[in-house]
């Protein structure tokens, strides 16, 4: 866990001095191996989300933990509370983007952004998945941060397949499911588990 005196000080870059805070950044983020970038990917989303639900009074004060564990530990009203993450986005339309970019050609290209199918696929992947809580409540905390989402879209997916959500959430682990845009910094939907 960070000191409060490192989190003011990488606020106070951060708001002083953005492109020495950004290139700082970018040299650690190169020196991170996948499973640290993973796990600062996991903090930064779960500080927004936190910081911007009030859910936790300080949302640094959390653990990032391994599986079969979910991705986030931390405290509400002083018991614990994990979350687990994940990033909704359209992996095709990513690894067109990155394939342009790794071509060195410069080419400008375009591809249809699907909303419905990557979102559909994560909540069952995670819906279907079995964690390690020993007893604590999980919310799933699903989130848009590489590629945004289209809200009309989004909404008119979930009325249409609510029933089918709501069958997934029953036969999850998960107390809450909540859809976040890490970029306007909103909470988009949020389900509490339905009494059986």
């Amino acid at each position: 866990m960070r000191s409060n005196i490192e989190k003011l000080v990488s606020l106070n870059l951060y708001g002083i001095a953005p492109k020495a805070t950004k290139a700082a950044s970018t040299i650690l983020q190169n020196l991170l191996n996948s499973k640290e970038r993973k796990h600062v990917q996991e903090s930064s989303v779960f500080i927004s989300f936190a910081f911007e639900t009030k859910l936790v009074s300080d949302p640094f004060e959390h653990s990032n933990e391994k599986d079969p564990k979910p991705d986030i530990l931390t405290h509400i009203n002083n018991s614990d509370y994990f979350f687990e993450l994940g990033e909704i986005t359209d992996e095709r339309f990513a690894k067109i983007g990155a394939d342009a970019i790794k071509s060195k050609t410069k080419q400008v290209f375009g591809s249809a952004l699907s909303q419905e199918e990557p979102l559909a696929k994560m909540l069952k992947q995670k819906c279907e998945k079995s964690y390690e809580t020993d007893g604590a409540p999980v919310d799933l905390l699903l989130y848009y941060w590489r590629q945004g989402p289209y809200k009309e879209t989004i909404d008119k997916y979930l009325n249409k397949n609510c029933l089918e959500i709501d069958k997934l959430h029953l036969n999850s682990q998960f107390a809450k499911i909540w859809i976040y845009d890490l970029k306007s910094e909103t909470v988009l939907w949020k389900a509490e588990r339905k009494k059986d």
